[in-house]
């Protein structure tokens, strides 16, 4: 359903890693942890900025209100706490990149890093499948199109798995028609609860078009 190549945006040290190959992970998992001892400390800073903006902004309203601050203070202390925020997310916004989080749920594949490593962006961890679900792509001569609609069932079957059948329902139609081989792809998804199919494994389909009851 869903798939990706796991990798960093920064250059880092890992300093933990909190997967194994092959286990499966809920979104929001961190799975790889680097050094941010500096950001950690930045993040500290910003905080108690932020909680002394908000004290003086507090203190300066109350003042306000009985007509002794000026309203040019005030302004100036809503800026003060408004830019302590900001600083505070920026900081926050840069932490999370030394944070490496499952954005959905899934399954991890080979790790590919150990604690210690550099990471450089790029540099691939491990991959991620949401294979809960499965889309099977496959070709359908142009001629049959009009027969084509979004839950025309299949049976789809795979060498590896014997006589095995698994069925699913035609899910999207790709928007153009092949102009060479005059076909257009179709997607399927297939329910994969067991988690037995697997990204990459060839099919063969059988759609069932035009059902109907009859003698």
């Amino acid at each position: 359903n869903e798939s990706i190549t796991i990798t960093t945006t920064v250059t880092e040290t890992v300093t933990a890693v909190n997967f194994t190959d092959n286990q499966r992970v809920e979104k929001g998992d961190v799975l790889i942890e680097m050094a941010s001892g500096e950001e950690k400390a930045q993040l500290d800073q910003a905080q108690a900025v932020v909680s002394e903006a908000r004290q003086q902004l507090h203190r300066v309203q109350s003042l306000a209100r009985d007509g002794v601050a000026p309203k040019a203070t005030l302004d100036q202390r809503q800026r003060d706490y408004s830019s302590a925020q900001g600083r505070l997310r920026e900081i926050q916004s840069k932490l999370n990149n030394y944070l490496i989080e499952a954005p959905f749920s899934g399954v991890v594949g080979l790790r590919n890093i150990s604690v210690g490593a550099l990471l450089q962006p790029g540099t691939k961890i491990t991959t991620l499948d949401d294979d809960s679900v499965m889309k099977l792509d496959f070709s359908v001569p142009s001629i049959f199109l009009a027969d084509l609609k979004i839950g025309t069932p299949i049976t789809a079957h795979a060498r590896d798995f014997g006589e095995r059948e698994f069925k699913g329902e035609v899910a999207s139609l790709d928007s153009q028609i092949d102009p060479v081989t005059r076909s257009i792809t179709v997607r399927a998804l297939i329910p994969n609860d067991d988690h037995a199919l697997k990204p990459g494994l060839l099919m063969s389909v059988e759609l069932f078009s035009n059902a109907r009851h009859a003698i």
